[in-house]
C-alpha cells in the first residue's frame, strides 16, 4: 500500500500536476490522521477494559471488608442497647430506699462500667487503593463520596472511644479500686486459673446511694449513647457503600 502511494506520488510530480499532487498529499494526511485517530481509539479502549477490570478486582475485595465493618456495627449497636438498659436501671436501683434486686445482680450490672464494645474498622482494600494511587480507578462519585464521609465517621467513633479509655482510667477504675470490690465487679476470666470469690461482694451496697455513684453511672450512659448514635451512623453509612459496590459491580 506504501509502495503504491509513492508510485502515485512519483507519477503526479514528473508530470507536473501540481494540483493533483497537491489533492494527493491532502488526502495521503487525512489518512495518516485517521490511523492515528484509529489507533488511539484503539489503546484507550483497551485502557477501558483494563481500567474496569481493575476497578471491578478490587470492588469485589472492598465489598467484603465493608460486610464486615456492617456487621461489627451491627454487633456493638445490639451489645449498647442491651447495655444501656441495664445501667438505667442501676440508677433506678440508687433511687430507692432499699435495692429490689440481688446483690450478685447489682455487682453484675456496674461490671458493666469496664465494658466498653470497640469499633475496629477493616480497611485493607481501602489502604491498598490508596497507597497504591489506584483510587482513582473507582468510577462511582457516589461511592467514593460515601467512602469519605464513612471514614469521617470512624474518626469520631475513635474520639468517643479515645474519651472512654480516659474515664476508664482517670474515673472508673479508681471509683472501683476506692469503693468496692474489684473481684466483684470486674470481668474475671481466666480459664487456666480460676479467680476466686469476692471478699467483699456487698460493697456495692454501701455506696449505691451515694451521689459519685450515680455520676459514675451517667457519665458511662453518656459516653455510651454517644458512642451509639456514632454506630447507628456508621451502620447507614455501611449498608449504603455495601448496596453502591453491588450495583458497581453489576453495572
Amino acid at each position: 500500500m506504501l509502495k503504491l502511494f509513492r508510485n502515485l506520488r512519483k507519477r503526479l510530480l514528473s508530470e507536473s500536476k501540481f494540483s493533483n499532487y497537491i489533492l494527493y498529499a491532502i488526502g495521503e494526511i487525512v489518512l495518516v490522521v485517521i490511523g492515528i485517530l484509529i489507533a488511539l481509539s484503539i489503546n484507550t479502549w483497551n485502557e477501558n477494559t483494563k481500567n474496569k477490570a481493575s476497578e471491578n478486582a478490587y470492588l469485589n475485595d472492598l465489598v467484603k471488608d465493608f460486610v464486615i465493618n456492617l456487621q461489627l456495627s451491627n454487633r456493638n449497636i445490639d451489645k449498647i442497647e442491651k447495655t444501656i438498659p441495664k445501667l438505667i436501671a442501676l440508677l433506678e436501683q440508687s433511687a430507692m430506699e432499699a435495692p429490689t434486686i440481688a446483690l450478685d445482680s447489682l455487682n453484675a450490672a456496674f461490671t458493666l462500667i469496664n465494658d466498653m464494645p470497640s469499633y475496629n474498622s477493616t480497611d485493607r482494600v481501602y489502604n491498598n487503593l490508596i497507597g497504591s494511587g489506584d483510587f482513582k480507578l473507582i468510577s462511582n462519585a457516589e461511592l467514593k463520596k460515601e467512602i469519605g464521609n464513612y471514614y469521617k465517621a470512624v474518626d469520631l467513633v475513635k474520639l468517643v472511644q479515645n474519651t472512654h479509655e480516659l474515664e476508664l482510667v482517670n474515673s472508673f477504675q479508681p471509683y472501683i479500686m476506692d469503693h468496692l470490690d474489684f473481684q466483684a465487679v470486674t470481668l474475671l476470666r481466666v480459664n487456666d486459673f480460676p479467680i476466686p470469690p469476692a471478699v467483699e461482694e456487698n460493697k456495692i451496697l454501701d455506696v449505691l446511694k451515694d451521689r459519685k455513684f450515680r455520676n459514675i453511672i451517667t457519665l458511662k450512659l453518656t459516653i455510651l449513647t454517644d458512642l451509639l448514635h456514632q454506630n447507628r451512623n456508621l451502620e447507614k453509612i455501611n449498608s449504603r457503600i455495601v448496596r453502591l459496590i453491588k450495583e458497581q459491580i453489576q453495572s
